[in-house]
């Protein structure tokens, strides 16, 4: 949650700079660039007009000290500008897909600290200690002006950006995140400039996320010619959301440690999760999707596509395939999901209507359709009529149904009232009889309590 309006100060470019090198103290891969960061600034004669001191009336307010970090407020000539904080945390690792979101931030700094290179009288040798700054970073880092024109790039950037460029026609409000391919590697890029000001450079920040794709897309090989030769059930899911700021990838490290033996996480691209489910197919794998829902928190317009070894294809890159063409929100998908099979479509419009509160539902009145349905997509409960007019019997779509999915609950409209003449390959409680005409209440209840249990 950004903090209140009041506590954001505009930083001139030194104070900027000094809170973005102890931002990024934390990630292994950004030692050379704080390092190059802090011998930059004491070559800044800019560097000067700030102060850092200790104020004394905030340590008498009780300003918010913690024990393991330090904490200084900072001010500039007789203004007073607020505390910086550096605390270690935890162990130094390497950026990972999981911090996309501190590269908006990376190019939210920048934008700022170039805007006040290029106001300085020396801008060329401005740029030139900015250039030295960025080749130090782990990421690629380039800046545009308004009119889209190279200003300053480091190495990374120029290497990758040299084959495609930025393409500032997808994004014009100040805003925008984009992937691009280079070199055989997938890049995902945040652009930004100060929105408040139409004449503004652009800052790109660029990351490769080839490493950690690869070994989500050899994973998903192994696992899916494993699960073949040992015949077990494989499912993979693909899970986005449209907000890059705050999206999916930034969920990762929660998502792992949430995973059991024979699931693998991993970025597919910078939009989406690739999650593979060793283990679980039909029934199991819409329920542990729908146990993982909660990680993502309130993540914006989150949305799944999965697909199960066996029904959607036999190779990885069909099951991928499958994930990306079947999809939708992420709540809808993983739904439970009935079938309901009437001769009268009318009769299935109105426990559509009843169910569709709580379930998925998907209506049939041809017994092909119904079979088709079956044999293509998992439903934890099948509703049909039990004496049907017109072909086959209830009881024997029951049947097929639970060739097809053995966990499928059958449930039986009738006009029979209790005690009911069950099927006799049924044992009794095994099928869910709906008297006719339906209790609305009554029957939904019934319908939750079998297949939320």
């Amino acid at each position: 949650m950004p903090p209140p309006a009041a506590a954001v100060v505009n930083l001139n470019g030194p104070a900027a700079l000094r809170a973005l090198a102890q931002a990024f103290t934390h990630l292994g891969d950004f030692d050379r660039f704080v390092n190059g960061l802090q011998a930059a600034l004491t070559q800044s004669a800019l560097f000067e007009q700030l102060t850092i001191r200790l104020d004394r009336s905030l340590t008498e307010a009780g300003a918010p000290y913690a024990d393991g970090a330090l904490t200084l407020p900072l001010a500039g000539g007789d203004q007073r500008i607020g505390a910086l904080k550096v605390a270690t945390g935890a162990t130094p690792r390497q950026l990972g897909p999981e911090d996309l979101h501190l590269m908006a931030g990376l190019a939210d700094f920048l934008s700022v600290t170039l805007t006040q290179a290029l106001r300085v009288q020396d801008a060329e040798k401005s740029r030139e200690l900015l250039r030295f700054l960025l080749n130090q970073a782990p990421v690629g880092i380039a800046a545009y002006s308004a009119d889209h024109r190279l200003l300053v790039a480091n190495d990374l950037a120029t290497r990758w950006l040299g084959e495609s460029g930025v393409p500032f026609g997808e994004f014009g409000s100040g805003a925008g995140g984009f992937h691009l391919r280079a070199g055989g590697k997938l890049l995902y890029g945040e652009a930004r400039r100060a929105p408040a000001d139409p004449g503004s450079a652009w800052v790109v920040v660029l990351q490769d996320l080839s490493p950690e794709q690869v070994r989500l897309l050899d994973q998903m090989q192994r696992e899916t010619y494993r699960a073949l030769a040992e015949q077990r059930r494989l499912g993979f899911a693909l899970i986005e959301s449209a907000q890059l700021r705050d999206g999916v990838l930034r969920r990762l490290p929660e998502l792992r440690a949430a995973l059991v033996l024979g699931e693998v996480a991993g970025p597919y691209d910078g939009h989406r999760l690739g999650l593979i489910i060793g283990g679980a197919g039909g029934l199991a794998l819409r329920a542990r999707l729908r146990k993982l829902r909660p990680l993502f928190g309130a993540a914006p317009d989150l949305r799944l596509g999965y697909a199960e070894l066996g029904r959607d294809g036999r190779s990885p890159e069909e099951l991928i395939q499958s994930a990306l063409e079947r999809h939708g929100a992420y709540a809808d998908m993983v739904r439970p999901a009935v079938l309901v099979h009437d001769d009268n479509p009318a009769v299935a419009d109105t426990l559509a209507m009843v169910l569709g509160r709580d379930f998925r539902v998907v209506q049939s009145s041809q017994p092909e359709r119904t079979r088709e349905l079956l044999g293509k997509d998992s439903f934890e409960g099948f509703v049909t009529e039990l004496d049907s007019r017109h072909g086959p019997s209830g009881t024997e779509l029951v049947r097929y149904a639970r060739e097809q999915q053995p966990e499928i609950q059958p449930f039986f409209t009738t006009v029979q009232q209790a005690p009911y003449d069950f099927p006799p390959d049924m044992v009794h409680g095994e099928a869910v009889m709906l008297e006719k005409p339906f209790d609305v209440a009554a029957l939904t209840q019934l319908v939750k309590a079998k297949l939320f249990s």
